[in-house]
């Protein structure tokens, strides 16, 4: 958000091709609306982080409580509407496939920026695009795509208007470290018979199913 508020990234890359960028008029984050879709583990964080910067935080999840009083939950084409960065941390299941679409992007204020920290196919990326091209979407972030391993899409990337990065969210020692001691206690979960926390679609776990029910029969 800070970067495509402040164009860091285009001043350093003119910079580093020996040109002097101008100093344009940028954007602050205190005041302004950010609007998050999905509210999951990350999202709180993001959540905690928008009104520490002193933002107004909107929120849509169809499967979530929210119940932070400085959050507001709202439906998606109204928090689309009023927001002035969306970011997309909804799972990715096949209901949320394209989510955002040019119906989507249509919703949003021409001065608004997208951030996409999820998965590739929540975004059409064809219609993000032409939102980009027709002033639809003022800006947008991206570490995942639709290229092979949810990296950005190289067509995509190079937009004008686009800060892409690779997939790198989870990639410093700390976070490596604390995601293997997670899988640990997961795996220790699912084979006491137990839903691991934070599973998602664990209605749908079949397989943790099957070792309940043969855990049974031993038991018997």
């Amino acid at each position: 958000m800070v970067d495509l508020s402040r164009r860091i990234s285009a001043s350093t890359e003119a910079y580093h091709a020996g040109t002097v960028p101008d100093a344009a008029m940028g954007r602050q984050l205190g005041g302004s609306t950010l609007g998050v879709i999905g509210y999951g583990q990350i999202s709180r964080y993001l959540c905690e982080l928008g009104l520490a910067f002193g933002m107004r935080v909107l929120v849509t999840d169809p499967y979530a409580r929210v119940v932070n009083p400085g959050i507001t939950q709202m439906e998606m084409p109204r928090l689309l509407a009023e927001s002035d960065y969306v970011v997309c941390l909804a799972i990715a299941t096949e209901e949320t496939e394209n989510l955002m679409n040019a119906a989507a992007f249509a919703q949003m204020k021409p001065t608004a920026f997208f951030i996409n920290a999820s998965r590739g196919n929540l975004v059409d990326e064809v219609e993000l695009e032409r939102a980009l091209d027709q002033g639809t979407v003022a800006g947008c972030a991206m570490d995942v795509g639709r290229a092979p391993d949810q990296m950005p899409s190289p067509g995509l990337a190079r937009h004008p208007k686009v800060i892409a990065t690779p997939h790198i969210g989870g990639l410093t020692p700390p976070a490596i470290l604390h995601q293997a001691l997670e899988t640990v206690v997961q795996v220790g979960e699912i084979l006491n018979g137990q839903i691991p926390k934070g599973a998602v679609n664990a209605d749908h776990a079949t397989r943790l199913k099957r070792l309940r029910e043969g855990g049974r029969r031993q038991k018997l």
